[in-house]
């Protein structure tokens, strides 16, 4: 059984704080709560209590919500801190959470506060799983370095019995897989093994020239002139990381390790580098992360559709004849099926290759699988979404995919043009291919924006506000629209609105042989 969330409240008015648990009631959180009004109260809590989530009043009469978060970053960081009060501007606001604050409630919006609660712990659970995984390759690469250490110190261990034979010195030099050289103790180098020439497609008298520095990336030359210097002078060896030019051009990263070989009076008589490959620890580090973002990205969506429907489900349960039960069950049956499907996906090594998506296409009405994916939003009233257009255009594509982009687009119309409550959704036929506009009213992209905004991690920022996000939804619809060979783009101006458009093949019996 899951263990109760531990919330801490710090609300010096009572009704305030029996609001929020109130409000916190009508979730399906399962938790249990503390309030405290006083700074050593506070302090006490955090120690005993120890809370998973803290909502925090901005001002109280001993202290405010800033002292209380600096407090609680001192040793429990990875707690989320939510602000809910009433009187502080949006200016504020983004000001607290740009200095750390998880975020921010107004207490006259309270019924947002479930939704940024369960996004907090959500991504305090990725935060928690990424130091996990950070640890783990930490101990990976602490092995690595284990054995790079046993390695060099056997050569060390050999090279002061091998000191009077420069050639079997050199033949021992020339058995370990790394780039190795031997310099004197001002850093001149001496000799380079046979990984080295292999490695960098340099002759002798090439090297003699270019030297060392030829293979080093231009933006680490200065810091690996810095690190030797410093090396050589402390006369205890280290290691860093660079990049360095392989003979076809390519940089690959290297772990460069300096050590002094001494003689039996305990002076350094030279120095031995050798510079082990780490490209492939490098590359999956970057592919674990972009792993955690791409797979939380895509659950949102389907996940956020089914919360709405249980939500309306909840509201329903004393009234089982409604009518709109039967829909919502529906609709709340399709949202778990779309999650089970993108676990499917994630858990597809193709996907965690280089982002790359698998599709299953099927013939579907474009204004039918439409009408499907707006209905909750439709079921909101805040928005007026309408279809116009070809509504009889059929495709071949993969129904969920080309959902996931629509979700995306009228997600992103009411996130960034709030002010405008109407959203068109244009359905035609331009040269031979199905055209789908998702068109808002609001303020606007600027010009010099629009070519990056389908561009991995690219995220818009607003003068009006901060927007969260991974930066990834535009480049996943970018991925999937080419996986179909269509095309995808955007047009804006400043003060009359955006238009994102994707285009798709017309649906005829040859299109399903070429998808």
């Amino acid at each position: 059984m899951l263990p109760k969330l531990k919330i801490l409240i710090i609300e010096d008015n009572h009704n305030d704080a029996d609001l929020l648990v109130r409000e916190l009631k009508k979730s399906e959180l399962d938790f249990i709560n503390t309030n405290v009004q006083t700074l050593k109260a506070y302090q006490t809590a955090l120690l005993n209590f120890e809370p998973d989530l803290i909502l925090s009043d901005y001002a109280l009469p001993s202290f405010d919500a800033l002292t209380a978060f600096n407090i609680k970053q001192q040793n429990h960081k990875d707690i989320p801190f939510i602000i809910v009060s009433g009187f502080i501007g949006e200016e504020k606001a983004i000001e607290l959470i740009k200095n750390g604050v998880t975020d921010y409630v107004s207490k006259e919006r309270l019924y947002t506060l479930t939704t940024k609660i369960e996004r907090a712990l959500k991504d305090a659970k990725i935060s928690t799983e990424k130091k996990l995984m950070d640890q783990k390759l930490l101990r990976q690469s602490e092995e690595l370095n284990a054995l790079n250490q046993q390695l060099e110190i056997r050569v060390v261990n050999r090279s002061k019995a091998l000191a009077e034979s420069e050639n079997r010195f050199r033949n021992m030099m020339e058995t370990i897989p790394q780039i190795a050289w031997t310099n004197t103790r001002n850093g001149e180098i001496t000799f380079y093994n046979r990984r080295w020439f292999d490695y960098t497609g340099q002759d002798e008298i090439q090297t003699k020239i270019w030297g060392i520095e030829a293979i080093i990336h231009p933006e680490d030359l200065k810091s690996t002139t810095e690190e030797c210097q410093k090396i050589l002078e402390d006369s205890k060896g280290g290691e860093f990381q660079i990049r360095a030019k392989r003979k076809d051009g390519l940089y690959l990263w290297h772990l460069i390790r300096l050590m002094p070989i001494l003689d039996q009076q305990e002076k350094i008589q030279l120095w031995i580098g050798t510079a082990t490959d780490i490209q492939e620890l490098r590359v999956l580090q970057q592919q674990k992360d972009d792993f955690i973002s791409i797979a939380s990205h895509e659950l949102k969506t389907p996940i956020t559709s089914l919360k709405a429907c249980l939500q309306l489900l909840d509201r329903l349960k004393n009234n089982p004849n409604s009518t709109n039960l039967p829909k919502l069950i529906e609709q709340a049956n399709r949202g778990m099926k779309k999650v089970n499907v993108l676990l499917d996906d994630l858990l597809n090594t193709s996907m965690a290759n280089e982002g790359q998506l698998h599709i299953s296409p099927k013939v579907f009405l474009l204004s039918e699988m439409i009408g499907q994916c707006c209905e909750n939003i439709r079921n909101g009233d805040d928005y007026e979404i309408i279809t116009q257009g070809d509504l009889e255009i059929e495709v071949f594509a993969d129904a969920l995919r080309i959902e996931q982009i629509i979700t995306n687009f009228v997600n992103n119309a009411i996130k960034y043009a709030p002010e405008s409550n109407k959203i068109n959704i244009l359905i035609e036929t331009v040269d031979e291919m199905a055209k789908v506009s998702v068109i808002d009213f609001g303020l606007g992209i600027e010009k010099g924006k629009l070519p990056y905004l389908f561009d991995r991690y690219y995220r818009v920022n607003s003068n009006e506000g901060h927007y969260n996000g991974l930066g990834l939804g535009l480049y996943i619809c970018a991925e999937i629209i080419k996986k179909h060979n269509g095309k995808i783009g955007v047009t804006s101006e400043i003060g009359m609105g955006t238009k994102f458009w994707f285009t798709l093949p017309l649906y005829t019996p040859a299109t399903s042989l070429k998808v």
